[in-house]
């Protein structure tokens, strides 16, 4: 086997949810995280922003260490280097960056082939989800399931014209703490309003079907509990769809807000400004690109 000396890896962060499809949907964007895997002697990991972990604590690579140790393998001594474009705990996937790029370098340093079945395998046992994890990996809008143990996964181009205007807020909200909100169970009537919305938006988006998104992005299964812990978002969320919106949810588990936009985003962004003052909603506003997939290049 070729002796790895280098591989850099960049992966997109990722509206995880889309609204409706709680934990089997999610679209990339094009907002990228970088990874450097270097052969050195010793272990050091470099971060680019303070809320990224520099120890070995550090998620990506524990996942790292992870795909090592399931395949048998030593753990090489690397050098780390991270650069975080997209905020950490925010609900823009950046966990999910970090995850993902970790097990391609586990995979590649450990002589196997990167392929999207052992990807998501090692990705649901370090994750426990995969509606991030896969959308970062192929790009666009990926539907993903499980079956007797194999999992499923289809993924859609998301048309040109499409734009996400996003809310970023100010203060994160871990992941898991996201995840402790939700009820262990939920309503029949709760579940079937959410199949019906979730089997409508990969045909929204491929349409562009305004009426149609504002619909399927609805939801009864996560946001209407996280919302009582994000006081912002109903503020948001009326008055994106009140200003042209073609819909909008918590983007992954929150706290960030999206707007899906088929037409000019002006509108959504001025009328944003304009609420987050009235209201003191403190975060940044930024039109990002939905798609873009994870790419690698190995030295």
């Amino acid at each position: 086997m070729k002796k790895i000396k280098k591989v850099i890896i960049s992966v997109p962060g990722c509206i995880g949810n889309v609204g409706s499809g709680f934990d089997c949907m999610g679209i990339s964007i094009k907002l990228f995280n970088r990874f450097i895997f270097e052969n050195s002697e010793y272990f050091s990991i470099f971060v680019s922003s303070s809320d990224v972990d520099s120890s070995k604590n550090n998620l990506c690579y524990k996942s790292f260490e992870k795909v090592c140790k399931l395949l048998g393998k030593d753990i090489p001594a690397i050098k780390l280097s991270i650069d975080n474009k997209i905020p950490a705990g925010k609900g823009l996937g950046s966990s999910g960056t970090a995850v993902l790029a970790g097990i391609i370098a586990g995979l590649i340093f450990s002589g196997e082939k990167v392929v999207l079945s052992k990807v998501l395998k090692i990705g649901k046992e370090i994750e426990g989800h995969l509606d991030d994890i896969a959308a970062s990996f192929l790009g666009g809008l990926v539907v993903i399931a499980e079956n007797n143990g194999e999992i499923v996964c289809k993924q859609f181009d998301i048309p040109s014209g499409v734009s996400a205007v996003f809310f970023i807020t100010e203060d994160a909200f871990p992941t898991e703490q996201a995840r402790k909100i939700l009820p262990g169970t939920v309503s029949m009537s709760d579940v079937i309003f959410n199949l019906s919305r979730t089997c409508l938006v990969p045909v929204a988006f491929i349409e562009k079907d305004k009426k149609l998104l504002g619909i399927a992005t609805q939801d009864r299964l996560h946001q209407i509990y996280r919302e009582k812990f994000y006081p912002h978002f109903r503020i948001l969320y009326d008055s994106a769809m009140q200003s042209g919106a073609a819909g909008c949810c918590l983007s992954g588990a929150g706290p960030s807000v999206v707007a899906f936009c088929f037409d000019d985003t002006e509108k959504i962004v001025k009328k944003w400004k304009e609420v987050a003052m009235k209201h003191r909603i403190v975060g940044e506003i930024k039109v990002i690109e939905p798609g873009g997939k994870t790419t690698w290049t190995i030295y």
